[in-house]
């Protein structure tokens, strides 16, 4: 059985050999065109598929943060796109989705949190630390547990709303009665039962052995 590392990189082996069939069979319905081109366009198209807010294909964590940047864009009184303004007045950059990835952990925001290097391992590592710890440990180690892993995260709200930004995300996600994240259920009649409309009967006849 292979490694998540392992995984990941075969992944992205093939990711990147299909980009590279891709180009070539653009290049022959348009020789003019350069690879280097062809592959910048094909990367700043998907990453704007990746920012788009209308975008369904992208994961609840990221659709709301596309929502939220939208929100700095376009709303008056907003500063732009990954720009906070703090408790204390203070505007400074926060990019959530590069926080999140853990590509840009030197920011100095106040309960900025990565999922890079959240596996299942590292996880259950950090629980058995906390558990030694005592008492004291329980409610870092409920918050641990209910965030969960960086594959459980990507579907769940910001665990730290601390800043303004990742409690916008987190006002994103619909919530049960007692203020927890949750999905909505489809009301009663909505989806209709096609079982009721096929017009067909059972028989179900004795079976009988024929004599030879």
């Amino acid at each position: 059985m292979k490694t998540y590392k392992e995984f990941i990189t075969e992944l992205n082996k093939i990711e990147r050999f299909i980009l590279k069939k891709g180009i070539q069979a653009i290049q022959k319905f348009n020789p003019g065109q350069t690879y280097k081109s062809i592959k910048k366009s094909a990367l700043r198209t998907t990453k704007s598929m990746r920012s788009d807010p209308d975008n369904p294909f992208v994961s609840p964590r990221r659709g709301a943060e596309n929502l939220v940047k939208q929100f700095q864009n376009t709303v008056p009184g907003q500063k732009g796109q990954n720009i906070m303004k703090t408790k204390g007045g203070k505007y400074i950059n926060y990019d959530p989705t590069r926080v999140r990835q853990g590509d840009d952990m030197g920011t100095g925001v106040v309960g900025a949190f990565s999922m890079k290097g959240q596996s299942k391992k590292s996880i259950r590592d950090m629980d058995k630390n906390l558990k030694s710890l005592g008492k004291k440990s329980d409610d870092a180690r409920s918050i641990l547990k209910n965030t969960g892993d960086q594959h459980r995260a990507i579907y769940k709200a910001p665990a730290y709303k601390v800043n303004p930004t990742d409690a916008k995300i987190d006002s994103t996600f619909k919530k049960n009665v007692l203020g927890a994240p949750t999905t909505t259920n489809l009301p009663k009649g909505a989806v209709p039962d096609a079982a009721k409309k096929i017009k067909a009967k059972s028989k179900i006849k004795p079976f009988k052995r024929e004599k030879k």
